[in-house]
């Protein structure tokens, strides 16, 4: 059957219940759960408000089929009884039974960071879905806009597509301004229809009207061959939405699941990244679905009594019905920036997030706020959605090592967790963390003993030091070296490599390092704090207490975030020559603008259960200088949004340009302020 959740029915039960769950929180288990590639991390507080911390292998098919779900259940099946003795017996029979579904009654709320949507899209394993695009442009997509990731590689090696199919809607509609009056045919014709009822209120050319019957009969080819989900990308949506609409009407009447809109999606000028935006949410968003109807289905009744949110890219948190695909790109490793940015910064030094998995190692910086990209490039996808700036690098815990012709090479492939490393006693492969074992940086009997048939082993110590015997022995250069030293040479090559993103997010873009604090979390992250410290020249390590979990720890406390936008193709400031300044145009209405997206987020999170008094709203402008195409997110506030704009110019570029300064949308973030720390936390 269908895997889409009907996502009004589950807003109108949370609207429901939220009045007794607000007082009723402090009586029930809350989870934030981050499920990593190789650890699920579980942080619980229970009802008491003590917590808890648990960790599980995140695949593990001989003794569970889902992490996070069996997390809860071990949590309520340990805890439950000393909290509600009234269900003791409910709780035993959880616990002799793996299969039983998991009560809901007794939990407020899960959050979670999931990297579903990442693997699906890096290993090309999303949704089958077609592209929908203005017709001459079928092949827009793929060109992308010619950049070159390595120009001069000879044997570029490209990514699949993520659509199975591109269809071209015979439509098409022009910008009037570009019209020449006295040359245009199309210009002040009666042949063709004229409408200013768009979004930017700019005059459009209606030259080819949407024919209704051609699109459905192309969707109804589509269903036959079973794809489900489309994505809509039609020239000049931004503005001019009504085909794209007209588009999706017809699906949902023909039964396409899951429909994905650009201008819905993603409102914004350039159709290159827009229609990305568009095709990874049709692609990725089914997946999502999939995956949290199998976690729901798990529980009983959850819907009537639990709050499920999800880690967006954008370090804030989603309702279950509202996350889409292309905002879960960065969900995983988003917590950890959020788990730090509370918990490390004081107001005066910035601080680097150095997350170290069993997988990869995730990098970012945070002096204040969050730093945001809204333009970005992930497995050859462009994403037009706010995402936090991670740098990720494939070394982990888990990154696997080799011996070639005397060279130490430390992944990219990991060994996951299943088999894992060696010492995990699973005949994994030899990695990181076997050498980390080896040196006694790592201590078994302070590891969790969640290894084994029966899961309730430590680290296989000898097992390790044995296979690196064996790596010794394989080729003539690995006998010059002892055991240790060999494990040393891996473990600084992996130092390394994790030392270049930090370098790029703060050398690269004019900061001095030595004026940072190094926060490390992560499973693996304070083994190598210290060495990848002494290599930066940095001077100060911060270690959390809840170090090991700290990205569940940061879901616990993120913002629940709603974002919403506008196009726009307004002259914000007029550069005057004569006085050598920005002068805002007088005549934007930016009030009514502003308030009319606020509006849109105060109403989405009040049907969340929010109350007004608890939202938050933040204002922002896309500009860019007239002539360029690089616009800059841009917090708004009366006179100064224009200097801030011009002085992140010059930082960025190291020059301003004296022309005038263009807004191409508007932008509101509804914020619900999470858990702040307190000072026994730190």
């Amino acid at each position: 059957g269908s895997t889409k959740i009907n996502r009004q029915e589950y807003r109108y039960s949370q609207e429901i219940i939220m009045t007794s769950k607000k007082s009723n929180n402090h009586h029930r288990f809350t989870f934030a759960i981050d499920r990593g590639g190789t650890f699920t991390d579980i942080y619980c507080e229970l009802p008491d408000k003590t917590s808890i911390v648990r960790k599980l292998l995140s695949v593990d098919p001989n003794n569970y089929n889902d992490a996070p779900r069996e997390g809860i259940r071990r949590i309520l099946c340990e805890f439950g009884p000393r909290f509600y003795p009234e269900d003791e017996a409910l709780y035993e029979s959880l616990r002799q039974s793996s299969e039983m579904k998991v009560p809901t009654k007794h939990i407020a709320r899960i959050t979670m960071g999931t990297t579903v949507a990442t693997n699906a899209l890096l290993e090309r394993q999303g949704a089958r879905c077609a592209l929908l695009i203005t017709k001459g442009f079928g092949n827009l997509l793929k060109i992308n806009n010619q950049t070159r990731s390595n120009i001069f590689d000879l044997e570029i090696a490209r990514l699949q597509s993520l659509y199975e199919e591109v269809v071209e809607v015979d439509e098409r509609v022009i910008l009037a301004k570009y019209c020449r009056p006295n040359e245009s045919p199309y210009k002040n014709s009666d042949e063709f229809k004229t409408t200013s009822d768009t979004a930017t209120k700019e005059e459009f050319i209606v030259l080819k009207p949407l024919d209704e019957g051609a699109v459905r009969d192309v969707l109804i080819g589509l269903k036959r061959k079973g794809i489900t989900s489309i994505a809509v990308a039609l020239m000049h949506s931004y503005s001019f939405r009504q085909h794209e609409v007209e588009v999706g009407k017809i699906a949902k009447d023909v039964g396409i699941e899951e429909i994905s809109l650009a201008s819905d999606v993603s409102p914004m000028t350039k159709i290159v990244p827009r229609g990305h935006t568009a095709l990874a949410s049709a692609y990725l968003t089914p997946i999502i679905q999939k995956y949290v109807k199998s976690f729901l289905g798990g529980f009983t009744k959850f819907e009537e009594t639990t709050r499920l949110n999800f880690m967006k890219s954008d370090g804030g948190l989603a309702d279950v019905g509202a996350f889409g695909g292309h905002q879960a790109i960065l969900s995983g490793p988003a917590g950890g920036v959020i788990g730090y940015a509370k918990t490390s910064y004081t107001g005066e030094d910035p601080v680097i997030g150095f997350d170290m998995g069993g997988t990869s190692t995730d990098v970012s910086r945070f002096d204040g706020s969050l730093e945001l990209l809204y333009n970005s490039v992930i497995a050859d996808t462009y994403i037009q959605a706010p995402q936090l700036d991670i740098s990720t690098v494939a070394a982990g815990g888990g990154s696997r090592l080799f011996l070639s012709n005397g060279l130490f090479i430390v992944g990219p492939e990991s060994a996951g967790s299943d088999p894992g490393p060696v010492c995990y006693r699973k005949d994994g492969h030899l990695a990181v963390t076997d050498a980390n074992l080896v040196l006694g940086r790592i201590v078994p009997d302070y590891f969790p003993h969640i290894f084994g048939p029966n899961e309730n082993e430590p680290l296989d110590y000898d097992s390790a030091y044995k296979k690196f015997e064996e790596l010794r022995e394989s080729t003539p250069e690995g006998k010059k070296y002892s055991i240790p030293e060999l494990a040393a040479g891996f473990i600084r090559v992996a130092n390394e490599a994790m030392c270049r993103p930090i370098r790029n997010l703060t050398t690269m873009k004019g900061h001095d390092l030595s004026k940072h604090i190094l926060s490390v979390f992560g499973g693996a992250g304070p083994q190598h704090a210290c060495a990848i410290a002494m290599i930066l020249g940095m001077k100060k390590v911060l270690v959390h207490k809840y170090g090991g979990i700290l990205s569940a720890y940061g879901l616990s406390m993120a913002d629940v975030v709603v974002e919403e936008q506008e196009a726009a193709a307004n002259i914000f400031s007029r550069y005057d020559s004569s006085e050598e300044k920005f002068t805002t145009d007088s005549s934007l209405d930016v009030e009514t603008k502003f308030g009319y997206l606020e509006n849109r987020a105060i109403e989405s999170l009040s049907s969340q259960g929010y109350d007004r008094s608890e939202i938050q709203l933040e204002r922002y402008l896309h500009l860019r200088f007239e002539g360029t195409d690089t616009s800059m997110m841009t917090p708004y506030s009366v006179d100064q949004a224009s200097n801030w704009f011009v002085n992140q110019y010059k930082r960025e570029f190291g020059f301003v340009l004296k022309r005038d300064i263009l807004l191409d949308d508007y932008r509101v973030r509804g914020v619900v302020l999470g858990a702040r720390v307190e000072e026994d936390d730190v």
